[in-house]
């Protein structure tokens, strides 16, 4: 199936790709092979890296759609590449506890730095580049702090987007080297429809494992406000584990999703990429629940020919 948000850009992402690697060829040893592993894993032409995409494709979509000057695309398009991992490694450590925590914290400021200086190249210290910079950190700082003791799903699902809020540094870098900083507020609150919709299906592949860490989960939410639990909680309790794969809450959590794809693709914003892009996101989520739905129907009917087989047997 052709994907018109990511097909026509490959070679834009191998030059991205390609930049970044010589930027964490320069790391000391041995984090310097480290880094090159974590980016050939979020690398798509590589492998399946999930749908990390929205990182820093969006200068690339802005340079087909808008007339971004391709060297600026490509160079903020790292910038953003830089910038997610870094936040990649922030959220495993907030999240998995990995046993390599230090090694992952001490690269994720090698990261760091390297943004900075991509961003500081095409934005100088008097752009309105750094205020943005700065509330989108503070969001995601406010929403990562929040997630134990704040239901944001149930108060707004928009609200689970802030946790991935510096990925929006893509869009308004690209709308301010385009001089058009008006768009911003309009085309941010689009992509962050995408965001929501990305942390949706994250969350719904990555329930049990949430559960099991304690991790806010945006499915444990809708279930948990279906039923009348509070949440976050932790442990989740039983009633909530038991209804993981309940027909209605699943497909009601699609439902949602779908609903923001509509306001979306009425927006009339122009970004047809990202469009495509969140309505992939949603046909993967509702697939995702065929397959669940498609295999409990397989588990009842082989229980019931068994149940079947035992009755004749024993007759």
């Amino acid at each position: 199936m052709r994907r018109e948000w990511f097909d026509p850009f490959k070679s834009d992402v191998e030059v991205v790709f390609a930049a970044a690697e010589q930027l964490v060829q320069k790391y000391p040893e041995p984090m310097s092979e480290h880094a090159l592993e974590q980016i050939h894993l979020v690398n798509p032409l590589l492998r399946d890296s999930g749908h990390s995409y929205i990182g820093y494709i969006i200068p690339l979509w802005m340079h087909l759609s808008d007339g971004l000057p391709q060297a600026k695309a490509h160079r903020l398009s790292t910038a953003c590449l830089m910038h997610m991992l870094y936040f990649l490694n922030q959220d495993e450590v907030m999240d998995e506890r990995p046993a390599d925590t230090t090694l992952k914290l001490s690269l994720g400021n090698l990261y760091y730095m390297d943004a900075l200086c991509a961003y500081s190249e095409l934005f100088s210290l008097s752009s309105p580049f750094w205020t943005y910079f700065r509330q989108y950190v503070e969001d995601w700082a406010m929403s990562v702090t929040g997630e134990n003791s704040i239901d944001y799903f149930k108060r707004s699902p928009l609200l689970i987007a802030q946790k991935a809020a510096p990925l929006q540094l893509g869009t308004a870098g690209s709308l301010l080297l385009l001089e058009q900083g008006h768009r911003i507020t309009s085309v941010c609150s689009a992509v962050n429809i995408a965001l929501m919709t990305l942390q949706m299906t994250d969350d719904f592949t990555d329930t049990k494992q949430d559960a099991v860490h304690g991790n806010y989960n945006s499915f444990l939410s809708h279930i948990s406000t279906a039923l009348e639990h509070p949440y976050p909680a932790h442990p989740v309790s039983e009633c909530v584990h038991d209804n993981v794969y309940n027909t209605q809450f699943m497909n009601s959590y699609v439902n949602i999703a779908r609903q923001y794809n509509m306001k979306l693709t009425s927006s009339n914003l122009g970004i047809p990429h990202l469009e495509a892009f969140n309505s992939y996101l949603c046909s993967i989520l509702g697939q995702a629940v065929q397959n669940i739905e498609q295999h409990k129907k397989m588990l009842l009917q082989g229980g019931f020919h068994y149940w079947m087989s035992e009755q004749h047997h024993g007759s």
